[in-house]
């Protein structure tokens, strides 16, 4: 029995054995059966990649280059060529036709970049860009290329930066750039933007806000820029646009203003509306008309904001500094403003004024583009330099309201040698300063007139006094020149032309006499015996030869 039993263990070892065996096979076939499936999975989920022109790299990035004419590539998570939720970076370049679809990007855990370059025709819809609520910051990066619409609400989530280079803008539509968070940079560089409507950038806080270049079509749009909140700067540079409607520019806490190298063809009253904790810069631009107040609006920020951290810890390590900055902040609230080297066409009383209660202006290099006039300099000169008057009716007339009394006594803009200009011979002409022309048309117009006045005179009492002289000095010699006459008086003074005798009876005819034979005739009635004979010889020149 002791081996029957013995014998029966052994096979219940051998069976359980063989379980196990069949178990780790089962488990090992179950495994590679898995992850065969898994694999599938993967790769399925990338099977954009599977396409031309399109490839990926074990990270995870996904390039797609264009080299056919007309292909068109559409970005999307849904059908065969989805793209996967694992992609880490796009890069699209070369392509005739993009189309990114809604929700594309939603997905995408691991989404660092976006970069779109020279795509012919960029079609967006709303939230091609909105982001997964768990990705890590992802940067957007749009060059070379045209968008005929900027749809609404495009940008969706935690952009790290957005930019857009050399991109055509057929239509910049309301709440195009809404929705963001924490975003580093907005930066749009070489833009042209053919139209562009109200609240095109709507309510979002950003670190640095730079438009360089570019145009903005027509016109902008009150309210174009409304509710932005920049924490550092905020720059226009070289932009070229139409008539910026009044507030045009709304935002708040921007540490540096900078308007620079600007072309604007007109500035309605308060065209910006901008609360800065820094100074302001507007420098190198050429204005056509600027309305009164355009300036006004950009004022002190009164309230300390500071920017969204990145960290707990930074933000802990950051709170005795800025309480201290707060501090040193408040008690110096007005800052510099520099306005020069602008040039402006057409202005009024009132168009560059500034809240002198936030800022220190600093004028120097304003071009009045028109031509030199000694009767406008001074009115010119009072509409840049002296507004206090229209201080008080802009606010009257804006506000319906009596302006509130300033806190201490405004001290003058200083006023330079070089603070305005004009153009010296028309509107092609030199640029010269006020004074400069003063000194050399204005101010010594009236004694250059006096003394043309003075030399004008004298030459005239000159021709006069010689004049007299001449008549004087004719008319003495004709009164001194002795004269014969004839005695007596009533005696005939007449010659016969005929032989020179004196007759009665040529003195009653009306026959002319030769006047310059005068004959002196004593008194009859002393002499009554003498007797005169007068013979006349005529001599003429000789007809015969000798």
């Amino acid at each position: 029995m002791a081996e029957g039993e013995r014998s029966g263990g052994e096979g219940a070892s051998e069976r359980r054995k063989m379980g196990a065996t069949r178990y780790v096979l089962g488990s090992a076939i179950l495994g590679l059966f898995w992850s065969s499936l898994l694999k599938g999975v993967l790769t399925n989920s990338t099977s954009r990649c599977d396409y031309p022109p399109c490839s990926c790299d074990h990270y995870g990035r996904l390039t797609c280059d264009c080299k056919e004419e007309g292909e068109e590539l559409i970005l999307t998570t849904e059908g065969d060529r989805r793209l996967s939720p694992h992609t880490s970076r796009i890069m699209v370049s070369n392509c005739s036709s993009v189309i990114l679809a809604n929700s594309s990007l939603a997905s995408m855990v691991g989404l660092r970049s976006v970069d779109l370059i020279n795509v012919a025709n960029l079609t967006l819809v709303r939230q091609s860009f909105e982001l997964s609520s768990h990705s890590t910051r992802t940067r957007i990066s749009v060059r070379n290329s045209s968008i005929d619409v900027m749809p609404s609400f495009v940008f969706r989530g935690d952009i790290e930066a957005i930019t857009f280079e050399n991109v055509r803008i057929g239509q910049l539509s309301a709440f195009s750039f809404a929705n963001l968070i924490h975003t580093d940079t907005l930066r749009l560089e070489n833009c042209r933007v053919e139209t562009t409507e109200a609240q095109a950038f709507k309510k979002f806080d950003v670190g640095y806000l730079h438009v360089i270049g570019g145009s903005f079509g027509d016109q902008l749009p009150s309210r174009t820029m409304n509710d932005i909140e920049v924490y550092h700067k905020f720059m226009l540079d070289g932009v070229r646009m139409g008539i910026v409607r009044s507030n045009a520019f709304i935002m708040k806490s921007p540490r540096t203003v900078a308007i620079q190298n600007c072309a604007i063809e007109s500035l309605e009253s308060e065209a910006f509306d901008i609360t800065a904790r820094g100074a302001v810069i507007i420098k190198n631009n050429t204005f056509g008309s600027i309305g009164v107040g355009a300036f006004l609006g950009i004022r002190a920020d009164r309230e300390i904001r500071s920017p969204p951290q990145s960290s707990s810890s930074s933000s802990s390590s950051s709170s005795s500094s800025s309480s201290s900055s707060s501090s040193s902040s408040s008690s110096s609230l007005v800052h510099g403003l520099i306005f020069k080297n602008n040039s402006v066409s057409s202005f009024e009383e009132g168009s560059l004024m500034f809240d002198r209660a936030s800022f220190r202006p600093e004028i120097d290099n304003l071009l009045i583009a028109q031509a030199c006039d000694c009767q406008m300099l001074p009115v010119w000169k009072n509409n840049v330099l002296n507004y206090t008057s229209v201080y008080s009716r802009f606010y009257v007339r804006q506000n319906s309201l009596v302006p509130p009394p300033l806190s201490q006594p405004q001290e003058p803009i200083n006023e330079t040698p070089e603070t305005c200009l004009c153009l010296d011979g028309g509107l092609d002409g030199v640029p010269t300063s006020f004074v400069d022309y003063e000194t050399r048309h204005c101010s010594l117009g009236g004694s250059m007139l006096v003394l043309i006045l003075i030399i004008v005179g004298a030459v005239l009492a000159l021709l006069a006094s010689v004049c007299l002289i001449v008549w004087c000095c004719r008319r003495r010699r004709r009164n001194n020149r002795k004269k014969w006459i004839s005695v007596p008086t009533n005696a005939p003074d007449v010659v016969s032309k005929k032989n020179g005798v004196i007759g009665r009876e040529a003195a009653t005819s009306g026959t002319p006499v030769d006047s310059r034979i005068t004959m002196v005739v004593p008194d009859g009635r002393l002499y009554r015996e003498t007797e005169f004979h007068v013979i006349v010889e005529k001599a003429e020149p000789l007809t015969t030869e000798l």
